[in-house]
Parts: C-alpha cells; structure tokens; sequence
C-alpha cells in the first residue's frame, strides 16, 4: 500500500508497533477504521520527532 511513511516501514519500531496493534485487534481492545499503515506510521513519525528533540 502507498502512504506516506514508507520510509519507516523497515524499522525495529514499526514491527513493535504492528504487532502491539496486532495484538490489541485480536484481542478485540482495538477497531482499526484507518489502514494499519497510516496508524503505525503516524505513531512511529510520532516517536521519531520526539526522539529528535531529546537528542
């Protein structure tokens, strides 16, 4: 799928991210209405920013 965070998609962090969510959806805690791409890489651009300004 294209969406603007492909640039992510091959981190340690978005793996954590997808299956944190993975988990949260199976166990029904969570109802995606976004594609699971926009949502991880929301977060994931998220952590980025703000490990940028702790740095």
């Amino acid at each position: 799928m294209n969406h603007p965070y492909k640039k992510y998609e091959k981190t340690v962090i978005w793996n954590s991210v997808w299956m944190a969510i993975e988990d949260l959806v199976e166990n029904n805690d969570l109802e995606e209405l976004t594609p699971r791409e926009y949502i991880v890489g929301s977060i994931c651009e998220k952590i980025a920013e703000e490990k940028k300004l702790n740095d």
